[in-house]
């Protein structure tokens, strides 16, 4: 298994909208793009440069790109984020759903050294509820018809993890193994 993280750049654009408008994905997103196009695309993406609030990793298998990972509402002062991830292939969603949050998980806790990671499910996303309740983040509520979309009101899940709970966890892959699976782990924020 050679799973890894690259932060996004231009180059990923076209790919991430092909991603992002299909509708196996879009599905489960909070919000679709309006006039989407690779232009706007790449305006997005460089808009991430500057930012301290927001992360975005092409994930990887053996270097082939197959997923989008972000990091949003970094807080470093009240020490906690949000995530969002999405693999386009089923197969590698199959491989991959599960083992992601590890990843996660450790970059949140060691390399940005926050202490809460918040994460935000429609309910129409079953598995990835499944998948939230599986890894014991703890749901702590849920929002009635919070997001409006395609003509109807979605309810959505809120759960959360702190770090001691995570540091409490059975760790299936070493640290040393997550942190060369991102390409910035090394590079001081």
């Amino acid at each position: 298994m050679a799973l890894n993280f690259k932060r996004v750049t231009q180059d990923d654009a076209e790919l991430l909208l092909k991603w992002r408008t299909s509708a196996e994905i879009t599905k489960h997103m909070f919000t679709d793009l309006e006039n989407p196009t690779t232009e706007k695309q790449r305006t997005w993406i460089a808009s991430l440069e500057n930012r301290e609030d927001y992360r975005g990793y092409m994930i990887q298998d053996d270097g082939i790109s197959i997923g989008f990972l972000c990091f949003n509402e970094i807080d470093k002062i009240n020490q906690r984020c949000s995530t969002g991830s999405y693999i386009y292939e089923r197969e590698a969603r199959v491989k991959y759903g599960v083992t992601m949050h590890t990843y996660i998980c450790n970059y949140v806790f060691h390399h940005l050294k926050l202490n809460k990671v918040v994460n935000l499910v429609l309910d129409a996303n079953e598995k990835v509820v499944k998948l939230q309740l599986l890894h014991k983040t703890r749901l702590v509520g849920y929002l009635k018809q919070h997001i409006y979309k395609n003509g109807q009101f979605l309810d959505l899940y809120i759960f959360e993890l702190l770090k001691d709970d995570w540091a409490n966890q059975k760790q299936h892959f070493d640290l040393a193994k997550i942190a060369t699976a991102f390409n910035d782990w090394g590079i001081h924020d």
